[in-house]
């Protein structure tokens, strides 16, 4: 077994139906976590007493107050003393070998900063009839440049989250600032802001083989659609005023300005589905004017004219 550590950060909010499914797939990994700390964001059932004395090895810091998942996963961080560093959520499953070959990935890489794994998703709940046609395989690596790495991750979004993805503390030490790595204004798209400074500033490893259950629950903060695509809007933002200290390329800070364009005509593509189309012009007409596009421009005519009725896919779901 290696000697350097593994910290989990766990943050936690009303999770009483899942988390300790999720803690029994972690404690029972083929290679163990060496610290878990869960981050109880003020749930209204305790963390504390869900658990009881079940998960002795579990270390649980309450917030005082609600502050949101941004927070939870600072707070961890802050208190983690591992060499690696990985954030799990409170609702989702790893197989067996999950923690082995992400470690054995990097233990073999020394340059890599962090592995992203790849994962199932489950929508019903049920991840049962997943998990038993899992197969352990051969894991097929694939080191992406952090230009690669970076062009891909704004091409697919969805194919890396916290749950199936661990980092070098050292490289989270770099990138964060006074030791927030979390933005703490995004009330969600922190973990795609935090992913996006990770593969401009270094070199990665992206394991193909599913892993685990990503599970997109119907009460998920990521089935919030204006939320989301908000809150993209504002850390899409955040990167291009980084553009210099990141030193994204020319090629790189055009496509994150298409991308806060896009992320905006779909906030306003949802609140005009949803019936808002007076919030949807006027967000679009502020949008239009920070950055004339023929798309936003014609978006902006559909919606005055009533005849937005476009279905937002999100998570492989139409809203």
């Amino acid at each position: 077994m290696s000697n350097n550590r593994i910290s989990v950060v766990m943050p936690a909010y009303n999770c009483d139906e899942t988390i300790c499914i999720t803690l029994d797939s972690l404690i029972n990994q083929q290679r163990p976590p060496d610290e878990i700390i869960v981050v109880d964001d003020l749930s209204a059932n305790p963390v504390a007493n869900v658990l009881g004395d079940r998960y002795p090895e579990v270390r649980i810091i309450r917030h005082e107050v609600n502050k949101g998942v941004q927070h939870a996963r600072n707070t961890g961080f802050a208190e983690a003393t591992g060499d690696y560093i990985y954030f799990l959520d409170a609702d989702d499953i790893l197989c067996p070998e999950f923690l082995k070959v992400m470690l054995a990935a990097l233990e073999g890489t020394p340059d890599a900063a962090a592995a992203f794994g790849s994962f199932y998703k489950c929508f019903d709940g049920n991840a049962a009839p997943i998990l038993e046609g899992h197969e352990e395989q051969l894991s097929e690596v694939k080191m992406l440049s952090k230009g690669e790495g970076l062009t891909f991750y704004l091409e697919n979004t969805g194919a890396f989250i916290p749950s199936f993805s661990i980092f070098r503390k050292s490289a989270l030490d770099r990138i964060s600032h006074d030791g927030i790595l979390f933005l703490p204004d995004l009330s969600n798209n922190e973990d795609f802001q935090m992913f996006a400074r990770i593969l401009a500033t270094f070199d990665v490893l992206h394991i193909v083989n599913p892993m685990g259950v990503y599970f997109l629950r119907p009460d998920s903060i990521s089935r919030n659609l204006p939320k989301v695509w908000l809150s993209r809007a504002v850390a899409v933002d955040s990167l291009i005023k980084g553009a210099d200290d990141l030193k994204l390329s020319a090629f790189h800070l055009a496509f994150l300005k298409r991308l806060r364009a896009s992320s905006a005509r779909q906030y306003a593509r949802v609140l005009a589905n949803s019936g808002d189309r007076k919030q949807a012009y006027d967000h679009l007409f502020h949008e239009f004017k920070r950055s004339p596009q023929i798309k936003t421009l014609a978006l902006l005519l559909l919606i005055l004219l009533g005849l937005q009725k476009k279905k937002i896919e999100y998570g492989g779901m139409e809203y």
